[in-house]
């Protein structure tokens, strides 16, 4: 384990230690994240490096013995398994098996144990579903409205999976060291790169939308009707006052947004509304939930809460009591 003068520490190596006394060690310094799973037979010895940051870990870990884990309470996190020996089993619905040249893509809310067979090796990241949410959108420019689904099994042998266990092996590598816990910017620039290196080669289902080139330049009516809506957000205007406003027809209005904001009219405006949801609820301008989805054009409030949560990750209220303040832009 390395200290830090300027900063907690975020990382901690182990070699061939008990169970007993890494979960020790990862006790002080991460907390008791698994207090509710039931601790490893203490003859299982655990070797490697595990760091974690603001919604992200990442590991180069190796567990002689086999054993497994239970996980009574289910993580709201996406965990990504690159095995280099042995085999990891996961237990959900079915049944997920990685291990040398099959990588895994796992829901944690889905999961209930994990067992670690013939001296499991592997390199991992894990990222919290609301922090890929919210780096999906801003790479996006827009709020993502439904779930985001990985690949839940690969191939590793291709290169861009390759590249994954390359940016696990800079992160764990002790050249790494001084920069992760003696900088104040690293450890974020470096969550920041885990995030991105699983969105941008692990399939999922919004690859083809990230692969996009950049959108073309929109013709007038089209920029007019975007910087009505912009201006206007608590008047829902419909396609065809929108079309009057920029004296085009409405198929023309409709075909416009399609191919050059890439959605339609009705979900261009939504998504505006629900930026400007985030930003009244985040600085704390309206009294409750409620409020601020009627101000925005929501007659039903659940739904809004549906459609906010989908977009950001993260619920309404739990913006609004401060757990994440920094809102997401939206074209």
């Amino acid at each position: 384990m390395y200290s830090s003068t300027t900063r907690k520490q975020i990382i901690i190596r182990s070699t061939d230690m008990s169970c007993d006394d890494f979960g020790a060690l990862f006790l002080n310094l991460f907390g008791n994240l698994y207090s509710d799973s039931a601790p490893p037979p203490k003859s299982i010895s655990i070797g490697g490096v595990y760091g974690r940051h603001e919604g992200v870990s990442f590991r180069r870990m190796h567990f002689h013995g086999d054993f497994t884990v239970a996980f009574p309470a289910p993580l709201d996190e996406i965990t990504f398994v690159i095995p280099t020996a042995g085999k990891i089993i996961f237990n959900h619905v079915s049944e997920s098996v990685g291990f040398a040249q099959i990588g895994l893509a796992i829901d944690k809310a889905e999961v209930r144990s994990a067992r670690f067979v013939d001296n499991h090796a592997q390199h991992g990241i894990s990222i919290s579903r609301a922090l890929i949410t919210e780096r999906l959108s801003m790479l996006l420019g827009k709020p993502i409205l439904q779930k985001i689904c990985f690949e839940p099994v690969v191939d590793l042998s291709v290169p861009a999976l390759q590249g994954i266990k390359a940016l696990v092996d800079l992160a764990t590598g002790t050249e790494f060291d001084l920069l992760i816990n003696t900088g104040s910017l690293m450890p974020s620039r470096l969550r920041e790169m885990l995030v991105d290196a699983v969105l941008e080669t692990w399939p999922h289902n919004f690859t083809e939308a990230l692969q996009r080139p950049s959108p073309l330049i929109a013709p007038r009516h089209v920029k007019l009707a975007v910087e009505y809506i912009q201006t206007h957000p608590d008047h829902l205007a419909s396609g065809k006052e929108l079309a009057q406003l920029t004296n085009v027809s409405l198929r023309a209005l409709q075909e416009g947004f399609q191919r050059f904001m890439g959605t339609s009219i009705v979900a261009y405006q939504r998504q505006v509304r629900l930026e400007r949801a985030y930003v009244a609820l985040s600085q704390g301008v309206s009294p409750s939930v409620t409020d601020v989805a009627l101000q925005h054009g929501f007659s039903n409030v659940g739904r809004f809460c549906q459609y906010f949560q989908s977009a950001y990750g993260i619920s309404p209220a739990d913006v609004r009591k401060g757990l994440r303040t920094r809102p997401i832009p939206v074209n």
